[in-house]
Order: C-alpha cells, then sequence, then structure tokens
C-alpha cells in the first residue's frame, strides 16, 4: 500500500560532497571555517615565535652565568671574586627567565584569543557580500527569473559572479519561456482536430447505417479521444504560470468532501470505499488549484487500487503544519522512483498506466500548484 502526503514543510537538502575536508568541517559556516583555520596558523606562528624567544632567552641567561662581574667606582675598576657574586647574578638571571617565559606565554594566548576575534568580524565584513549574494540567489524561483541581482560596485569577484548569474538567469527565463510556449502552442493545435474527429465520431456513433464490427472500432476511438483530451488538458495545466494573485481561506474538509463526491462514480465502478476522515484545516491560496490537487491525487489513488479495496484521505495538524493523507492500499511506489513520479511524462509501468488511462502529469501538475502555495508533496510507505 502507499500514502501521498502533501505538506507545507521543506525537504531535506542532499549531502554536499566538500572534497577532502574533515567531517566536522563540513558541518560549520564558512565564516567560522575561516576563522578556525586563521586562529589554527596565528596559533602556531605565536607558539613558534615564543619558543624561539625563550630559547634565546634562555642562551643569554647561561652566558651571563658564565662571565665575571666587574663594579665600577670613581673611574676605577674593581673586579670582584666571581666565586661571591656569580651565585647572585645567576639567581636574578633566572628569576627574569621565568618571569619572560610567562609573560611570553601570556602574551602568545591573549594575542590568539584577540587576533581569532578580530578574524572573525573582519572575515564577516569581507563575507557579506556573498551572504548578500546568497540571499538574493534564495529569493529566485521559477515565477520571478526576470528580476535581476543588483550587482555590487566593488570590482572584485563578487561582481563577476553576480553579472554571471544574472547572465544565467536571463538564459534560464528564455528556456523556460519557450517551454512553457511550446507546451501550450502544442496543446492548442491538438485540440482543433481533436475536436474534429470526436464529432465525426458523434455523428457517426448516431447513424443506424453501420456495421457491427465497426461498434467496438468506434469505442476505442473515443477511449483514445478521450484520452488525448485528459493529456492535452493537463498539459495545459502544467504550462500555466498559475499565479496566486488572490489569496483567500481555503476548508480542506469541505473541498475534499466535494472533490471525493464528484469521483464517487469512478469508485463505484471499482466498488472501492471512499473514507473521508480529520480535523477541519484551513489554508491560505485558491480554491480552484487546489481542488485540482486533490483530483487528481484522489483519482490516481482510484485508478491504481485494486477493485473491491479502500481509499482513505485524512486531513491533520501536526506543529505549524497541515497535513493531507492520501491512503490507497494498491502495489504501491518503490523506493527508488518516489521522486522521480513527480517528473513529467514519467511512468512506472508504462503499459500499466497507458491501460488505466494516465496522462504522466498528473502528479506534476500537483507539485507544481503546491509549490506555488508553499507546500510540499512526497510518497511514503504506508505502515498500515
Amino acid at each position: 500500500a502507499q500514502k501521498a502526503e502533501s505538506s507545507t514543510g521543506k525537504r531535506p537538502d542532499s549531502d554536499k560532497n566538500w572534497g577532502g575536508l574533515p567531517a566536522a568541517m563540513k558541518k560549520i559556516s564558512l565564516r567560522l571555517r575561516f576563522t578556525l583555520t586563521a586562529s589554527v596558523f596565528l596559533f602556531v606562528s605565536c607558539t613558534v615565535l615564543a619558543f624561539l624567544s625563550n630559547f634565546s632567552a634562555n642562551k643569554m641567561v647561561e652566558a651571563i652565568e658564565l662571565q665575571p662581574s666587574v663594579a665600577v667606582q670613581e673611574g676605577d675598576v674593581l673586579f670582584f671574586p666571581l666565586e661571591e657574586i656569580q651565585p647572585a647574578i645567576a639567581t636574578e638571571a633566572q628569576k627574569s627567565y621565568h618571569v619572560f617565559r610567562t609573560e611570553s606565554i601570556v602574551a602568545t594566548l591573549c594575542i590568539v584569543t584577540v587576533g581569532s576575534l578580530a578574524i572573525y568580524f573582519a572575515s564577516g565584513y569581507v563575507l557579506k557580500p556573498i551572504r548578500t549574494l546568497s540571499q538574493e540567489v534564495e529569493k529566485r524561483n521559477a515565477t520571478n527569473l526576470e528580476k535581476q541581482i543588483p550587482i555590487p560596485q566593488s570590482a572584485d569577484e563578487i561582481q563577476q559572479l553576480t553579472v554571471s548569474f544574472n547572465h544565467m538567469l536571463k538564459q534560464l527565463q528564455h528556456a523556460f519561456e519557450l517551454q512553457k510556449q511550446f507546451s501550450a502552442d502544442a496543446a492548442h493545435e491538438l485540440r482543433t482536430p481533436l475536436a474534429v474527429m470526436q464529432a465525426k465520431l458523434d455523428v457517426f456513433s448516431m447513424s443506424e447505417q453501420r456495421l457491427e464490427d465497426v461498434d467496438s472500432l468506434v469505442a476505442s476511438m473515443n477511449q483514445q479521444l478521450d484520452r488525448l483530451n485528459a493529456l492535452i488538458e493537463e498539459l495545459l495545466w502544467f504550462s500555466r504560470d498559475l499565479p496566486l494573485e488572490e489569496r483567500r481561506d481555503v476548508p480542506l474538509d469541505l473541498l475534499i468532501s466535494d472533490v471525493a463526491e464528484e469521483l464517487s462514480c469512478i469508485a463505484e465502478e471499482k466498488q472501492i470505499t471512499l473514507t473521508l476522515d480529520g480535523e477541519n484545516c484551513v489554508v491560505q491560496g485558491q480554491d480552484n488549484l487546489l481542488e485540482r490537487v486533490f483530483y487528481n491525487l484522489i483519482e490516481n489513488a482510484i485508478k491504481y487500487s485494486a477493485p473491491s479495496s479502500h481509499v482513505s484521505i485524512r486531513t491533520r495538524h501536526q506543529e505549524n503544519q497541515i497535513l493531507v493523507d492520501v491512503i490507497d492500499e494498491g502495489e504501491g511506489i518503490p523506493p527508488e522512483y518516489r521522486e522521480l513520479v513527480f517528473e513529467p511524462f514519467f511512468r512506472i509501468d508504462k503499459p500499466r498506466s497507458r491501460l488505466v488511462g494516465g496522462s504522466g502529469l498528473g502528479l506534476a501538475v500537483c507539485k507544481k500548484i503546491l509549490e506555488r502555495h508553499g507546500a510540499s508533496i512526497c510518497v511514503l510507505e504506508h505502515q498500515g
């Protein structure tokens, strides 16, 4: 059995490959990663400098301990015996060396700490254009590709990257427009000859003078024409921009109830029981678009379910989301195909899809409409 679930949640991003970086470094921001790297370099540099300074100071202390001391008084040079003054000089030199070593260690720690904080704030300032560019990129989707990203005034790599990205957006928008125009033109061009063929078949069906063998041929042609008309209708839906200019409160329980009642005749033909269960849920959107979503989902559940089975639709609140489950007792969708079924014209079992009359665009239309509403759709394994 399979469960299709739509919600306002977001799908988790896929794992990124960051080359040879350690696993811990992959999970932190670029700013913090740069700060840690620079801090380690600063710590190593200060440690080496402190070590060399202490090494030189130690050599100097040893040199002082080996030399005699002299005292100068009124121009006369008086030499004191080495064995009397050398212990005092050695003791003072050792004390001075220990003080120097302690101060050098403290100075190293202070320099590393202050330097790390300075690097953190400086890297934030340097990386600010990248954050700004990232925020602008996140705002772009299929509905606002024509909106160019503001180009920064600084003549650096960020400016070049912004110009390149704007150029890519322009090309992508052109490709989308060509695709939508092609789909709309193809659907409209196909409608006219199909309408003529359907009219002639209807006239022929009303004629009393025809061979009995022709009846099966006419029925088959009518079935194929219905399938083509359904495909054209879905293609037109898929090629539309589907703007959400007027949002209003849409009670999902009433909308789904109307859709289920409309599809009840198809369910009765297969002796499938439709069950509606859930809470009173209200969302913001356009009722005609959401009606199309649940019509496609419930119709698919009925078409791909075995006769005398059960299809249930459940609405519920979960934290800050509203979830709608469409659960059937069909064969289910393998895990490797659960994302691909929302792609246009993708079919798992092509002969079976043609047999039940699927157009291959129903779930793609559902995904497109839900994305316009800030919602998402996914296929889950039904646990009973």
